[in-house]
């Protein structure tokens, strides 16, 4: 077949055309295909683990559908990043108080704690009364632990609880699937108490749940249900805060004892008062031979620890611990949790009574005559 000049060209770039459009779409398609291979894989779960089945099976001895646990263990997750959170950090590090607390008693924990103590004064004034718990203590607590329920977890505590039963990470020489597996059970019983799909609570990376982050065994062991509806519900605030008074008096809370009193250690023999930790050992007296010099009249029936509390590489700060600051420590085993808390309290309980002051003052002023003023 001849062709013209032009007719000639015209195929010529038809062709080259074709030519280019095919190779572009042979890289598209091999960019898929590369797109493709690289989908993250599926989640492993436990579905035909045999841990997973004997735990089933166990619950049935607990009085717990096997058949129900054993299906909802299959579609739990094992989590790498659960496994990475509870592995041991790196040791030797002095801790730094003053960055410790900068994280809790800050703006937007002391302005929402402050709204809640205002919100919430009927019950925290009614676990006070029946508990002996300050309110700001609990208000305290709730606000280290998720900011009064912004932030109770994002992980699946069946997920959680069934990757540190089963997958425990062995760093360190420290098992603790065994107590993991008990709070997995104690989470399935709860489950089946208040009619809830495991799958569908979220708590924290360690399986911790509510506005307090319980514990399932601790749920069972403390959690109150503080508004009379019939449930246990740590996501509800009356049930969180009378739960919280509860964990803390059943743990030996003493009334009208104040947690902490400052303490001049300068030329104290330091040594020997560190030894016991956190736990209250010393007397007054003995506080005093070892020259640790108290700015408050201790009661000479109490006993009280010298704990310390590291400022990076700078110097330490300290206080005097009482049995109520040993009851703290048992919700959070940290001295520096404890004092975040104590903190945290007293900072919204300070706050609180400036906005009241500010507020009266203004309609007092208001009162008199001078509205533009108190605008």
């Amino acid at each position: 077949m001849k062709y013209s000049k032009s007719g000639l060209f015209q195929v010529m770039f038809t062709a080259l055309l074709a030519a280019l459009i095919g190779g572009t779409c042979t890289d598209a398609l091999a960019r898929g295909k590369r797109h493709v291979a690289k989908k993250a894989p599926k989640p492993e779960t436990y579905a035909g683990r045999l841990e997973a089945e004997m735990f089933a099976s166990d619950m049935a001895n607990r009085g717990v559908d096997a058949t129900w646990v054993q299906q909802s263990l299959s579609q739990a997750q094992k989590l790498e990043s659960v496994i990475n959170a509870v592995k041991p950090g790196p040791g030797g590090q002095r801790k730094n108080w003053e960055a410790y607390r900068d994280r809790f008693v800050e703006p937007v924990r002391t302005e929402a704690g402050r709204q809640f103590m205002q919100e919430y004064a009927e019950p925290l004034n009614r676990a006070s009364s029946w508990f002996g718990i300050p309110p700001e203590v609990i208000v305290g607590i709730l606000g280290v632990e998720t900011i009064y329920g912004r932030n109770t977890g994002s992980y699946r505590v069946v997920d959680s609880l069934a990757t540190l039963a089963f997958d425990y990470p062995k760093e360190g020489g420290r098992d603790r699937s065994t107590y993991f597996r008990e709070q997995l059970a104690q989470f399935f019983e709860w489950c089946a108490k208040e009619r809830c799909q495991p799958l569908s609570v979220t708590g924290s990376y360690a399986g911790a749940m509510g506005m307090p982050q319980f514990m399932p065994g601790n749920i069972h062991r403390y959690g109150m249900d503080f508004d009379g509806d019939g449930h246990i519900d740590l996501f509800n605030p009356v049930d969180a805060i009378g739960s919280v008074a509860r964990f803390l008096a059943l743990h030996g809370w003493v009334r009208q004892l104040v947690p902490t009193v400052g303490v001049d250690v300068e030329g104290a023999d330091l040594d020997p008062l560190l030894e016991p930790d956190i736990l209250p050992t010393f007397t007054s007296v003995q506080l005093v031979v070892h020259g640790a010099k108290p700015h408050a009249t201790l009661l000479p029936w109490e006993k009280y620890a010298l704990v310390e509390l590291q400022n990076g590489d700078d110097v330490s700060d300290y206080v005097l611990g009482t049995r109520n600051f040993y009851v703290l420590t048992r919700y959070n085993r940290s001295s520096y949790y404890a004092m975040a808390v104590l903190e945290l309290g007293r900072q919204v309980v300070a706050e609180g009574a400036e906005a009241k002051a500010l507020s009266n003052t203004k309609s007092a002023i208001k009162a008199a005559g001078y509205q533009s003023v108190a605008n």
